[in-house]
């Protein structure tokens, strides 16, 4: 029988039989098909094959006695100090990241971060409504938040320039939710503009006086014409009031942009104890046989307090048949209304458009000084 040679692939690891003169070449694995080199056995190979044919230990290997398929003791200790020394130097690398991190991102130490920040900062904001004339590049929206305090009669503190906004904890929102529409111009020789719109009490006590102070610009960031006011007493809850606040200011100045600046309950200087009057039955009478269209405004106002009134004041806004805002007026009367009395109540009305006036909003209230 031909001398056969014993050889193990060394990709699918199986052993096969090949002849002496294929030793050291080139073959292909029977079962991978892999073509593997077969290297010459050295000495210690041939004794080390020798000697487990004879039931020995070759040179060097574990000691008789020892489970075959089983670790040394050495192979073990070797592999625990392999895992150790990886271990330890995962952990200095560790180390060392956060310590840089902690360095170089100037973080605070832990259990101390947020430390001197406010919580739940929120911006009070600018005023509620900014615009231009023209009503398209009009904005609207809410503000005038206060931090917790009393609830009747806080004043809330005045909106900032944008840029400048305040910051406070856990802000209560206002109870006002002020909506200007627009201005209106050309009243007094050109010395007074009125900003007309809307407020609305949104809580459920009545509001016994507050005050919104609109800014008026040539433009935005331009030059300022002034500041136009308006003070409203005994506004119920969630009842919406005609807003009409005037702006005294040299002539030749014409404002077209528009910035809520402050809207405050229970301003300084106004009684917060006048009687409420009602108005109902508001209507407009234009004089036909005046050169611009001017007129009165009629209403029935009634005394709902428990002292008389001698001095009304009258703001109303005049509309056309579509409901908009084309003319607005502010007038003084001096009329006196006893308790539970009801008497007819009319202020002059000079209108700014050319736009026919079909209706109006009245809000009336005891006038009680000049009002800055």
């Amino acid at each position: 029988m031909a001398k056969v040679v014993e050889a193990q692939c060394g990709y699918c690891r199986k052993r096969f039989r090949l002849r002496p003169d294929q030793v050291g070449r080139k073959v292909r694995c029977p079962y991978c098909k892999t073509r593997v080199r077969i290297p010459r056995r050295t000495e210690a190979a041939e004794d080390a094959v020798r000697a487990l044919k004879a039931g020995g230990r070759p040179p060097g290997g574990p000691a008789a006695g020892h489970r075959p398929g089983a670790p040394s003791q050495g192979g073990v200790r070797n592999r625990n100090l392999a895992v150790a020394w990886a271990v330890g130097i995962g952990l200095g690398l560790i180390g060392a990241i956060v310590g840089l991190v902690l360095l170089l991102g100037d973080y605070p130490p832990p259990g101390s971060r947020g430390a001197g920040r406010e919580s739940a900062e929120t911006d009070i904001g600018d005023g509620s409504s900014t615009g231009r004339v023209g009503g398209a590049a009009g904005e609207t929206g809410t503000g005038g938040e206060t931090a917790p305090g009393p609830a009747a009669g806080a004043e809330l503190p005045a909106a900032r320039p944008a840029g400048k906004q305040t910051r406070t904890r856990s802000p209560l929102p206002s109870p006002l939710q002020p909506d200007i529409k627009k201005i209106l111009r050309g009243y007094a020789d050109e010395t007074l503009t009125y900003v007309v719109g809307h407020v609305t009490n949104t809580s459920d006590r009545t509001i016994r006086s507050m005050r919104i102070v609109v800014e008026l610009r040539v433009e935005e960031g331009g030059k300022k014409v002034g500041d136009a006011t308006a003070v409203i007493l005994n506004l119920p809850p969630k009842h919406t009031a005609p807003v009409v606040a005037e702006c005294n200011h040299a002539a030749g100045l014409r404002a077209k942009y528009w910035k809520i600046i402050r809207c405050q309950t229970a301003p300084a200087g106004v009684p917060d104890d006048l009687p409420p009057l009602e108005a109902r039955n508001a209507v407009p009478i234009g004089d036909p046989n005046a050169p611009e269209p001017t007129g009165l405004v009629r209403a029935l106002v009634t005394n709902r307090g428990k002292v008389p009134v001698k001095d009304i004041l009258m703001s109303a806004l005049l509309l056309d048949e579509k409901g908009k805002i084309v003319g607005a007026a502010r007038h003084r009367a001096s009329q006196k209304i006893e308790p539970g009395a009801t008497e007819a109540v009319e202020i002059e009305w000079r209108q700014t458009a050319d736009t026919l006036v079909r209706n109006v909003e009245v809000w009336v209230q005891p006038h009680f000084y000049q009002e800055k």
